[in-house]
């Protein structure tokens, strides 16, 4: 028995995987460190810069969850 290879599948996933790979690193690198730099700019008392930091932080975070839901979607969608 033969199996047939679809390789328009495995192009698709030699771009896709890394892609995936590649945003959801970087979107959690993105609350890691807004949140971190967030905490030692609140210590130092720089407000403003804490905010803007939470800011990017809060942006890491939505892109991480909307990465992860669309990943799940991804999955479980019927072709």
């Amino acid at each position: 028995m033969t199996a047939a290879t679809d390789t328009g599948a495995l192009l698709e996933l030699v771009w896709a995987a890394p892609l995936a790979a590649l945003i959801v690193t970087i979107s959690w690198g993105l609350v890691v460190w807004g949140s971190t730099r967030a905490a030692d700019s609140r210590r130092e008392g720089r407000t403003g810069q804490a905010t803007l930091h939470v800011a990017v932080a809060a942006l890491g975070a939505a892109l991480f969850a909307a990465a992860v839901v669309y990943g799940l979607l991804i999955m479980t969608a019927k072709d």
